[in-house]
């Protein structure tokens, strides 16, 4: 009998549990968003806020997302902050955590981003069909995952015409697959985030930053820079994603989680790149305007060079991939072909 009424007694308290869970999942729920970024920053306000009141009307109020009042967590720990809790969404870019994600490199390597817009939509596509199964991502719920525009090459008091010319500077790199490129033309890469950047170029502590040019006119930080040299496809582009909690993911409803899907995935994804597009454009063209001749294009001999140092990266990519159980080429391939599709 004693045993009987502990089970009940249990049972009961099972019922009650689940009834709290299944009420609150009804009711409002508020996530919170790691706000790291400049919050008047084009890509929060046209991009992350317009997602989240998107949500909130599509969810008739039941999910709200809320930027913090300051950073939950460095950029560096922002995946992390999300398994553990400490944020319910984020967004920011993978080469942040060096080694973490060496799937997303993919997407990094030089000269293919020529359309931010469309390598996202080709990148949530190649994510879903070949990297997901990986167990990418398996610890979180992916929103979208996109690419920045290319990168450029920034300089405060060299330019950059040819390949010995880069020899002995010390350039602020956003990814693995750059920094270890450009070891092999004798630069000093130093690691850094985006917030670091303007103490960086003011300090003196780095001669230049590999970025593409809305970043560097987005962060004011372009009146340290008197020479750009363009990488026609970009030097690299950053691969970025916007996660959110699993735990909180599972208490809205299935409705709702449909609902936000609709708005996020490759929706979301193109937004991110399109966005990335167009601001590239007026960044290029106030660089221009202000630096005339010292904004340059890269010629074909350093375009060469550039290609000869980032070559075994992509050998090396294929073989991190097949350690993943991914045919890194037939990736490559289909995300290539898809990007071409929208061509």
């Amino acid at each position: 009998m004693l045993l009987k009424k502990t089970l009940i007694g249990a049972a009961l308290v099972c019922v009650s549990l689940s009834s709290a869970t299944i009420a609150q999942a009804g009711e409002t729920l508020t996530l919170r968003y790691n706000q790291w970024f400049p919050p008047t920053h084009w890509s929060q306000v046209d991009g992350l806020l317009k997602f989240f009141k998107q949500v909130e009307e599509a969810t008739d109020g039941r999910v709200k997302i809320r930027p913090s009042a300051k950073p939950l967590a460095p950029p560096t720990r922002n995946y992390q902050a999300v398994i553990n809790g400490v944020a319910d969404v984020a967004w920011g870019p993978h080469g942040y955590t060096p080694g973490a994600f060496p799937l997303s490199e993919m997407v990094e390597f030089p000269f293919d981003n020529l359309d931010a817009e469309k390598s996202s939509k080709a990148y949530w596509r190649t994510f879903n069909k070949y990297f997901k199964s990986s167990g990418m991502h398996e610890d979180v719920v992916t929103l979208a995952v996109h690419v920045t525009s290319g990168g450029n090459l920034h300089t405060k008091d060299k330019a950059i015409v040819t390949a010995e010319d880069m020899k002995g500077l010390k350039i602020r790199v956003q990814t693995p697959v750059v920094s270890s490129a450009l070891k092999n033309m004798d630069v000093i890469p130093i690691s850094g985030s985006l917030v670091e950047l303007r103490e960086f170029l003011s300090r003196g502590v780095i001669d230049g930053t590999a970025l593409s040019d809305e970043l560097l006119t987005g962060f004011k930080v372009d009146k340290y820079i008197n020479h750009v040299t363009q990488i026609p496809g970009g030097l690299y582009s950053n691969s970025a994603f916007i996660i959110m909690n699993k735990d909180k993911w599972g208490l809205i409803s299935k409705a709702d989680q449909v609902a936000i899907m609709d708005l996020a995935g490759e929706k979301l994804s193109a937004r991110m790149g399109k966005l990335w597009d167009e601001n590239d454009v007026k960044g290029r063209a106030a660089l221009k305007a202000r630096l005339g001749d010292e904004y340059r294009v890269a010629t074909p001999e350093l375009i060469s060079s550039l290609k000869t140092v980032f070559a075994p990266a992509r050998e090396g990519w294929i073989g991190e991939a097949a350690k993943n159980g991914i045919d890194g080429q037939k990736a490559i391939e289909y995300y290539k072909s898809e990007i071409q599709a929208m061509n």
